[in-house]
Formats: C-alpha cells, structure tokens, sequence
C-alpha cells in the first residue's frame, strides 16, 4: 500500500469496526472488494513489520485488517522474550510470530522459523525478506520425533494454516517432506539460549512433545511452550508428563472469530492457570518459570505505541 491507501484502510477498518451493527458483513463485503482487484496486499504489523497477505487466507485476512494475530498469543510472546533469547517456530506459516519474535529478541537473538510446506515456505521466505531481517534462520523441514520423511496434506486456501502430516484429517495430498527432531534442527547454541517454543502443527504435535521430554536436559530450564493442544487419545498422558517434568499449564483465551476481532477492544486477563486437559481445543502455556504478567488482550508492552493505533484512524 502507498501512504494513503493504508491511510484510507486504516479508517475503513476503524468505521467496520465502530458501526452500531452489521460489523461481520461490512468486513466481508470490503474483504471481496479488495480480493476483487486481484494481487497479494501489503500489510504491516502493530509491532512494525510489512507481510504479502493473500485476503483469501484466514491469518494474513486477519494480519492485513487489524495488524495482529492471535492477539493474546502476540501479548503473552511480548512479556517472555527479552533480547538475545532464541525462539523455535515449529509452523512458522507465512511469518507473523517469527517477525514478531525477531522484533523482541534483537540482533543479538535468534530465532529459527520451521515450515513443512513447499508453498508455504515460500511464502514465508518473501515475508522474511521483504523484512530483510538478520535474525532469522529458516528451515524447510517438518518437526517429528525421528528423521524421516512424512507426507504432508495441503490446508484449503481460505485456511492453508491447517496444513498437516496427518492424513486422517482428510486434505489433498501437497508433498512428501523431510523430517527431523527439533534438537536435531537446532544448533547446540540455538538449544542453549532457547526461550520460547512456539508450535502449531495442526494435531501433529504428541511426537515433538515425546521426543523434547525425552531431551529435556539439552534446554534450559527456563525454556516456555506455547503450544495448540487438540483432543485426542494421547494428550491426556503427555499433559500430566509435562506436568511431572515440572511445568505449569495456562490455557490461553485464543477466539478465531472474526466478530471477536472486530470487538477485541475489551480489556481482560487472557490466560488462566490448569490442572487438567481441556475437553477442546486450546493454546496451553508450559513454563517452570513463574508466569509473567498480562493483563491486556491486545499486545502493546514492549514494542512501542502503534497498536495503539489499531483502534483509531
């Protein structure tokens, strides 16, 4: 976007976001209207970075109308890293937590941005660049608890963020990738300084909790997992084996919906401490550290005063 085109965004967004009713169909019909003049757009983050978002997609929609995603998510990643840490994207997608965390870490951090999918990368590589950022080392593999190669199913493209290696959720086949276990990926520096993993790989993510158990002593203590937990037979047990290997749990307050979007100027505390495995889906913190604190749902802390602008033209 030029200056006044976002200009003009921003207060379109604003005016959807205010109107007395009928929020969602205004967001959809401007939605259509972009999409209509074809292109990927250019959006920029409230913590300052610029992504190619495709108004198709469910997370880059999302990025380019309000400059955020996962909003609870972006606070909570905001309070646990502090420049020189090391983060882990394990689905790294088109980029937003790996720019975000890029921003928090500095040039003395790392950050290692980890995406399966061949068009996926892709897409992610660009938004790197277009950031030219030097902290950020990508890797085009899939996380699993042994190296090998697994079958990778392509995600709709109105949501490619359910990309998976699980053939039972019923996808197109995209490609056959090579897989390697997380301390295999890291390098032994990366492994020490490691702060904060994030992982979201749509319903594959028991092994990679398998195998970081069985090496925790190759991570820090201080080491967090911020991680999208399921339904299944299997995470029940590795709940509690995470809970004996000495981590709290805090489920945290994560809505998909674009009406909570629209509306998530409500202050509140996003994240509430659990002893026991939610019966849905759910973003769980792990951390033997005590559980710094937040208190807004929309990440502003660290990284200066744009947010504010998210909900004003």
């Amino acid at each position: 976007m030029n200056t006044f085109s976002e200009r003009a965004h921003k207060i379109i967004i604003w005016c959807i976001e205010h109107a007395p009713a009928c929020n969602l169909s205004f967001l959809r019909a401007y939605n259509a209207i972009l999409r209509s003049v074809g292109g990927p757009r250019r959006a920029t983050t409230y913590f300052g970075s610029t992504m190619l978002c495709d108004l198709r997609d469910r997370i880059p929609q999302m990025v380019f109308h309000f400059g955020v995603w996962e909003p609870n998510i972006s606070a909570l990643i905001e309070q646990i890293l502090s420049p020189g840490d090391a983060v882990a994207d394990i689905g790294a997608n088109i980029g937003y937590v790996t720019l975000l965390a890029s921003k928090l870490v500095g040039p003395q951090g790392m950050v290692v941005a980890i995406e399966a999918s061949p068009k996926i990368f892709d897409l992610l590589a660009a938004n790197i660049s277009e950031n030219n950022v030097g902290n950020v080392r990508l890797v085009h593999k899939a996380v699993s608890d042994e190296p090998g190669l697994l079958n990778l199913y392509a995600g709709p493209p109105s949501n490619r963020g359910q990309t998976t290696t699980l053939a039972s959720k019923g996808l197109d086949f995209e490609a056959t990738v090579e897989a390697l276990p997380l301390d295999q990926i890291l390098t032994e520096e990366e492994r020490s300084r490691l702060h904060l993993i994030k992982m979201d790989i749509e319903g594959a993510e028991i092994p990679v909790m398998r195998r970081f158990l069985d090496t925790l002593d190759l991570y820090p203590d201080s080491v967090h997992l911020i991680v999208e937990v399921s339904p299944s037979e299997e995470w029940p047990s590795m709940f509690h084996h995470m809970r004996a290997a000495g981590f709290a749990a805090y489920s945290i307050e994560n809505p998909y919906e674009r009406e909570w979007y629209l509306k998530r100027r409500k202050q509140l505390t996003p994240v509430q401490v659990i002893s026991d495995l939610p019966g849905e889906q759910t973003d769980i913190l792990f951390t033997r550290e005590r559980l710094p604190t937040v208190e807004r749902s929309r990440p502003s802390s660290k990284l200066g005063s744009r947010s504010d602008s998210l909900s004003q033209p």
